[in-house]
């Protein structure tokens, strides 16, 4: 199991999945659409970190050398196998460096990485040096760990600090803790198939109006990795200004439906999926 790109996968999957069913109830409850519309954003650029951090995970596990990937650079300190922690930086330059279409990037991702990737527990601190996604600038820190309980595999992201401050000087700010279980398909590792996850947490920010916002996983999301969509849970949203609106997906059947309960008035919306 790519355990750590897993986790971020999972996390960034589920901010960006709670996001698209908060777009679709905002036009029947009107929950914000501003506010909705900077969780989107911020929940991309989340997401979008996957690709670099996972980068980095092969290189650990491969040759663990420093070198360049496309137009990123990366470097690993110190490069030999036996001493840890590590401190990976990769590079994007300060010219911009085109990831894919439509994704450019420029400054530094510096992870510091306590224990090899298959270890029982890891922690790595991602931090951010004039750090820039299309234009975006991206600040704050996430510590993200893993750690073996009770035989059950626990992740844990935490961000802090969390800005982003975009070309025209709109600011957008985001604290938050993910902490997801994996509760079933421990004993086959390598069959992800099988796989079955318990996630809690909470968030809160301000958006580009300077509103506040807050959510809260008021009962764990259940997600399975031969399901699209979030099987159960409860999460609870409330933006300055608007009364407490709640999102329930489900009691555990795969589908594409769940209820938006703003003021008294509840109505089933469907999801787009992960």
């Amino acid at each position: 199991m790519k355990s750590f790109a897993a986790a971020l996968l999972m996390i960034g999957g589920i901010l960006l999945f709670s996001c698209q069913k908060e777009q679709q109830s905002a036009s029947s409850g009107d929950l914000v659409a501003d506010q909705t519309q900077d969780i989107e954003l911020i929940s991309q650029l989340v997401t979008d970190l996957i690709d670099d951090v996972d980068l980095t995970s092969d290189l650990l596990t491969g040759e663990l050398k420093s070198g360049t990937v496309d137009c990123r650079k990366v470097t690993v300190e110190p490069a030999d196998r036996t001493t840890w922690p590590k401190t990976i930086t990769v590079d994007f330059g300060t010219e911009g460096c085109l990831i894919r279409e439509g994704v450019t990037k420029k400054g530094k991702i510096i992870i510091h990485q306590t224990a090899p990737q298959p270890s029982r527990a890891w922690e790595k601190t991602i931090t951010y040096e004039n750090y820039y996604v299309n234009g975006n600038l991206i600040e704050g820190t996430h510590v993200l760990t893993f750690h073996i309980r009770s035989e059950h595999p626990v992740w844990t992201d935490k961000l802090t600090g969390g800005k982003v401050t975009t070309p025209d000087g709109v600011i957008r700010t985001r604290e938050a803790v993910h902490i997801r279980v994996q509760t079933r398909g421990i004993e086959t590792p390598r069959d992800r198939s099988d796989d079955a996850f318990q996630i809690t947490g909470n968030a809160s920010g301000t958006g580009r109006n300077g509103k506040s916002f807050s959510w809260i996983i008021t009962d764990p999301l259940v997600m399975s990795t031969n399901c699209r969509f979030i099987r159960k849970g409860i999460k609870e949203i409330t933006v300055e200004g608007e009364s407490t609106a709640t999102l329930d997906f489900g009691v555990g059947e795969c589908d594409n439906k769940a209820v938006v309960t703003k003021d008294g008035v509840s109505k089933e919306i469907a999801l787009k999926g992960r």
